[in-house]
């Protein structure tokens, strides 16, 4: 009878031996395995990273691009450089005198001044130290025009040389596309390690492409300083040892564009480190190398201070740059041999842990799949933290503010952004009702908001203006499921830069129009204030016939400058006092669309340019564009074409004197539904007869000379 106990104590034993063998090994498996797999979520962090990096600087690039590019495209500007470029070309003798372009090189170096006050072109100089001295200011930044072998035309105050950049884009074949070189140091900027880009684009005639000669370029100098660097810089960093820097190769060597810090703590100037690119190990040479490729690559290697590190890349496009991230492997992979570690141990006492429970089990005969039941859902709590821990590390990476409330108000979650706006850590945020907690980001309406979400289970997005601090935000209210009970995910971004910037453009669209008005009004005397007064007549239809605000401001925009085309007649054919034949008057009409040509590459906020294209068109078809009619013609175009027309009528000329404004309404009727939009003229009749608008426009008739 003692026998039995024995045999199965010992098949027992035997089991546990085999079975904490086989576990072990499994749990060495399992443990390679997730040091494989802790392995890839560094390489995506960093992928993450670098990608956000790239779009950062790439964006800054482009912003610079556009800058120069826009300068490049000014009608005005190509039209007075081409008149600088003629008054110095022996050709033409008599058509422009030398003297004559001083007043044009004002303007042009007053327009360039402007650009760079506006985009951050201008050399900078601390006011304490200007003294009334003959002395010298530092040429760090600056934009010029030149002629097409490179020698400055006009530029602001203190530009560095630009004739080095403009050979190098002549040398490359000048593509007529704006380009980057750089960055080179520059000495003169008073900072040692100063690095300098320029970027440079061609300026063609107005009435020339891209494939003619260009007539000069623009050329915008600026230095890389430190909101430039910054952007290299990812917010909510969580890796200690983490770098992100440029280089480039030149020829053997490896050049680091960035300022970095050596071993010793000094730092490094931009353009202060030079290392051969042939050694094999160093990280940046591997970036170089394998940038192009979609992933970038990941490899250890040693970097500029001779640490091992962990090494990815990406091609900046449109230059000779690379983006590098490098992370120390001690920080890499010392945790993950440091979690091995731990997890063997863990796994370890585990096994013996389950052995001794297996033991109990079989002595009080405990069923087997409680045990199961228990590693079952140790692995699910492990799987829980890490992604958890995962999560946590991706929304504390975001720049936005990222919360989540229950039903009742009271947060559940919110990211690094949310707590340092609120200045509540994040253990003290979670469970405090939202009515109780004041950020600078936070929308009065925000419990109505979640109501709403909570009501119709439906995400809703809103953009608002806060009346304490003007900030403009735009929130997102997602209904999110929170314990079988439904919340509400928020998601809150600042967009102030992005609202200011817009405005900033549409002032400057405004000083366009303007300016154009000006240089059409100085061409004809007679009809100085024509393009006015189509705006103001526009603007009084577009009022009556209750337009929307784009269609009003896209037909404003569009009377403005339709006779921009004017300034490519001649200014006797303008002034001429007495009637115009077939054929002059064809030639006028046809301005507009040389204006529509001109305007092309212009980027209004609507369709301007195919408004000015419509104008001419008729209801009935008859009109240019051949067969457009009816309600396909844009509103804008018909607008401004009652508008042009009951001007043209009205106002007095060189060779005629202006009709009655009534009689020229009531002509304007004669022609609705044949040629012009009926709704379009009765709003105009309903506005000089009930808006007093007889007595306001009376001045149409009297003649300006």
């Amino acid at each position: 009878m003692s026998l039995r106990p024995n045999i199965a104590g010992t098949a027992l034993a035997v089991t546990i031996v085999i079975a904490a063998s086989v576990a072990l090994f499994l749990a060495l498996r399992f443990a390679k395995s997730e040091a494989t797999r802790d392995s890839l979520v560094w390489q995506r962090q960093m992928a993450v990273v670098i990608n956000s990096r790239e779009a950062a600087v790439q964006e800054w690039l482009n912003a610079q691009k556009k800058v120069i590019s826009r300068l490049a495209d000014n009608p005005s500007l190509r039209i007075y450089l081409g008149t600088v470029e003629t008054a110095k070309t022996p050709s033409a003798p008599g058509k422009y005198q030398p003297q004559d372009t001083l007043a044009i090189t004002a303007y042009l170096g007053n327009q360039l001044k402007a650009a760079a006050l506006q985009n951050d072109y201008v050399t900078e100089v601390n006011p304490a130290f200007r003294v009334n001295a003959n002395l010298t200011s530092p040429e760090v930044s600056g934009i010029a025009l030149t002629n097409p072998r490179g020698r400055i035309i006009v530029s602001t105050p203190n530009i560095p040389p630009v004739m080095g950049a403009v050979k190098a884009y002549l040398k490359r074949g000048g593509t007529g596309d704006v380009v980057i070189f750089g960055p080179y140091s520059n000495l003169s900027s008073g900072k040692k390690g100063g690095a300098t880009i320029a970027i440079i684009a061609p300026v063609f005639g107005v009435q020339e492409d891209r494939t003619t000669p260009a007539i000069g370029f623009a050329v915008g100098i600026k230095l890389l300083n430190k909101s430039f660097f910054q952007k290299l810089v990812q917010p909510g960093e969580i890796s200690k040892t983490a770098r992100n820097y440029l280089v480039r190769r030149n020829k053997t060597t490896i050049e680091y564009l960035s300022p970095l810090r050596s071993s010793n703590g000094d730092l490094n100037p931009p353009l202060s480190i030079l290392l051969a690119a042939n050694p094999a190990s160093l990280a940046a040479a591997y970036a170089v190398k394998n940038a192009q490729a979609e992933s970038g690559g990941f490899a250890e290697r040693i970097d500029y201070n001779g640490r091992k590190v962990l090494v990815t890349g990406r091609k900046i496009t449109g230059t000779d740059w690379v983006l590098v991230r490098t992370v120390a492997s001690q920080e890499v992979l010392g945790a993950i041999k440091a979690r091995e570690r731990n997890f063997i141990w863990i796994v370890g006492l585990i096994i013996l842990a389950v052995t001794i429970f297996i033991l109990l089990v079989w002595r009080h005969g405990v069923s087997i799949r409680i045990r199961k039941a228990a590693e079952r859902q140790a692995a699910l709590t492990r799987k829980y933290e890490k992604l958890s821990h995962f999560l946590r590390i991706v929304t504390d990476s975001q720049p936005t503010m990222i919360t989540a409330v229950d039903s009742q108000g009271y947060y559940t979650f919110a990211n690094a952004e949310a707590t340092m706006n609120t200045g509540i850590s994040n253990r003290d945020i979670i469970g405090r009702k939202a009515t109780t907690i004041t950020s600078p980001l936070k929308s009065p309406k925000t419990e109505i908001y979640c109501h709403q979400v909570l009501e119709k289970s439906t995400a809703i997005s809103v953009i608002e203006k806060l009346p304490e601090n003007d900030k403009t935000i735009k929130s997102d209210y997602v209904p999110l499921p929170v314990d079988h009970q439904m919340g509400v995910l928020i998601v809150t971004e600042d967009i102030s830069p992005l609202v200011q910037e817009r405005e900033r453009r549409e002032k400057a669209l405004k000083n366009l129009v303007n300016t154009l008005t000006m240089v059409i009004d100085s061409r004809d005397p007679y009809s100085a204030r024509h393009s006015e007064r189509v705006v103001r007549v526009t603007q009084a239809i577009a009022n009556e016939m209750n337009v929307d605000d784009l269609t009003q401001e896209t037909a404003n925009v569009a009377g403005a400058l339709m006779n921009l085309g004017k300034i490519l007649v001649s200014r006797e054919l303008l002034t001429r006092p007495g009637g115009l034949s077939r054929d002059e008057l064809a030639t006028v009409r046809s301005s507009i669309m040389k204006t529509a040509d001109m305007l092309e590459r212009v980027d209004f906020d609507g369709p301007v340019v195919m408004t000015l294209r419509q104008v001419s068109a008729h209801w009935d078809g008859s009109g240019l564009p051949k067969d457009l009619c009816g309600p396909n013609i844009l509103l804008s175009a018909r607008i401004v074409a009652v508008a042009n027309a009951f001007v043209g009528m009205s106002s007095a000329r060189a060779h005629r004197a202006g009709m009655d404004m009534a009689k020229a309404a009531l002509l304007l009727l004669d022609d609705a539904d044949r040629i012009y939009d009926r709704k379009a003229v009765t709003a105009l009749m309903n506005y000089l007869e009930n808006k007093n608008g007889l007595e306001k426009w009376q001045d149409f008739g009297k003649p300006l000379l």
